[in-house]
C-alpha cells in the first residue's frame, strides 16, 4: 500500500468515526481500549476469545465490559447488541 492509500484510508476512518458519534454520541465517552472491546463485543467472540485477540486478560476484558455497559446505560451484552445492531 502507498503512503497516499495509507493517509486516504486513515482521513476515511476517520470519517467514519465522525459519522458514528453523529448517530451515537454516547460512543465518545468510550476510552481507545473499551471502543476495541466494544468493536469485539459486537461479534460473536466468547470474552475469552477476545482477551486472546487483544493481548489482554480475561479479568481485563470483564471490567472493561462492565465500564462499556455502564457509560452507555445498559447492563449486558444481549442489551448492547440489539442497541447496535446496525454497526
Amino acid at each position: 500500500m502507498g503512503i497516499l492509500n495509507y493517509f486516504n484510508y486513515i482521513a476515511l476512518a476517520e470519517d467514519e468515526h465522525k459519522r458514528l458519534l453523529e448517530i451515537y454520541p454516547e460512543l465518545g465517552n468510550l476510552s481507545k481500549r473499551e471502543l476495541e472491546v466494544f468493536a469485539q463485543l459486537l461479534t460473536d467472540k466468547t470474552q475469552a476469545q477476545i482477551a486472546e485477540e487483544l493481548y489482554i486478560t480475561h479479568s481485563s476484558v470483564h471490567f472493561h465490559c462492565k465500564n462499556i455497559y455502564k457509560k452507555l446505560g445498559i447492563s449486558s451484552r444481549k442489551q448492547l447488541l440489539i442497541k447496535y445492531k446496525d454497526l
